[in-house]
């Protein structure tokens, strides 16, 4: 998926953000993306922490429909990504201190 290239790539943490922020946006009008969890969905995000909450959630919910099996993958790969994109980025700035 093109938006795990952009997430992995991004140039810094707003970028990160902006992305996850633009996809969860999309998924809004999507209508099978309707059938993921609301916690999973809503916006704004409130950081890393945010983002692994709602990776954790969509992993561990066994009420996801079957027509919502396929978006939800893609969310919690993209989450995925920008978790480790994010701590990649934290780890650079503790290693520059």
């Amino acid at each position: 998926m093109m938006i795990l290239e952009a997430i992995s790539t991004a140039t810094n943490e707003h970028a990160v953000y902006f992305l996850v922020t633009a996809y969860l946006e999309s998924l809004q009008h999507f209508p099978r993306g309707l059938g993921l969890p609301k916690s999973v969905m809503k916006l704004p995000i409130a950081g890393i922490d945010d983002l692994e909450e709602r990776l954790t959630s969509l992993q561990h919910n066994s009420d996801v429909s079957l027509d919502t099996v396929v978006p939800a993958w893609e969310v919690s790969a993209v989450l995925a990504s920008a978790v480790q994109r994010l701590s990649n980025e934290s780890d650079h700035a503790a290693e520059k201190r």
